[in-house]
């Protein structure tokens, strides 16, 4: 009985959220109903972009109705954007709306913008018919090859409220050649502040701890073979904590397997057991070197994005009752080891080793 007809709803594909003139400024990109029931074949883009300010994302929305002749409807929604100054500065007082609010799901995709959040909702990707749902499928394959991660609506509360995790988002800008979005990094937040963007290596090492990845390349040298270029296929993570002389100890396992791309001195050079065993080790090392700078890098700036005090809490819960009221003290102090063990299966897709 309170069905609304399809043409009758300004169905919200994307929201993005700013702050602008000391108000918070909303931006939807919406379906163009009209373009999406006709009878003509669709081409290009056939979204709409409506923006409004209020005192409060809640206002803001609240505007947007002002303009707009249709109901607004978020069961569609796919991506949340947040700008980098509001995640620096105005964060906590502003998600409030997205716990509360009935139009709010938990399954929707969160995001970082580098500049404006509306930025992002604009972007046109190559004048697709539904540009955020391009840009919600660039995050999830960025996740896959170990360059951005995924989060939802959900998973971001969740860990928010969390008494000693800190929250991760995944961070984009637009590209000035193309004008489509583009992934920059990780957001790491130190409570409600964003504090820090991973660069690449952060971002495969945080993507490698977290278990994410599902293949990605990796580039290091040899002083005889030259630059080499593998893949890491389908790693298997596991992360655990120990006390050890009174300190917490945080511990990641690495399990994969590798194929070799590219080798610069390949041709010159043949593969023996003894090189290939070389190339393995220095893949193992360069995983463990890139898992290493991201765990400091989120450890510098006070940031337990990894949840370690949640894996404390699950391998040594009187442990964590002593320190967690103190966490913020605790966290500087936990030493971190990681080992790879990558088995070396193929030369190429087509090669394979005995």
């Amino acid at each position: 009985m309170n069905s609304v007809h399809l043409k009758d709803m300004m169905v919200v594909e994307g929201l993005g959220v700013d702050i602008a003139d000391d108000e918070i400024s909303v931006s939807v990109q919406t379906l163009n109903a009209s373009e999406a029931s006709s009878g003509e074949s669709m081409q290009g883009n056939m979204t709409v972009v409506t923006a409004e300010k209020g005192n409060t994302v809640y206002h803001a929305i609240s505007n947007l109705g002002n303009y707009l002749s249709k109901k607004i409807f978020f069961g569609q929604n796919k991506l949340i954007v947040f700008s980098r100054d509001l995640a620096e500065t105005q964060f906590d007082v502003n998600i409030d709306y997205f716990l509360r609010s009935s139009d709010s799901r938990p399954d929707v995709a969160v995001c970082l913008s580098d500049s404006k959040a509306q930025d992002i909702i604009e972007s046109k990707e190559n004048d697709t018919h539904v540009p955020i749902e391009d840009v919600v499928y660039l995050i999830k394959n960025g996740q896959d090859s170990g360059k951005s991660m995924y989060i939802t609506v959900g998973e971001f509360l969740n860990i928010y409220y969390d008494k000693t995790s800190d929250i991760s988002i995944p961070m984009l800008e637009m590209d000035d050649e193309t004008k489509n979005a583009k992934l920059k990094g990780i957001g790491i937040f130190n409570k409600d502040k964003l504090v820090y963007v991973t660069n690449d290596n952060e971002t495969k090492g945080y993507t490698f701890i977290k278990g994410k990845i599902k293949t990605t390349s990796i580039e290091f040298e040899d002083k005889d073979l030259g630059k080499i270029v593998v893949d890491i296929l389908n790693p298997k993570v596991k992360n655990r904590t120990e006390i050890r002389d009174g300190k917490v100890v945080f511990i990641t396992e690495i399990k994969a397997e590798l194929m070799i791309n590219e080798i610069e001195n390949g041709i010159l050079i043949s593969l023996d057991k003894e090189k290939m065993e070389r190339i393995r080790r220095l893949a193992c090392d360069k995983v463990e070197i890139l898992c290493r700078k991201s765990f400091y890098a989120c450890q510098n700036h006070g940031s337990d994005a990894f949840r370690v005090g949640e894996y404390l809490a699950k391998d040594n819960p009187k442990s964590y009752e002593l320190v967690s009221e103190q966490w913020d003290d605790y966290f500087p102090t936990v030493e971190y080891e990681v080992s790879a063990d990558i088995a070396l299966k193929k030369i190429s897709d087509n090669t394979q080793l005995d």
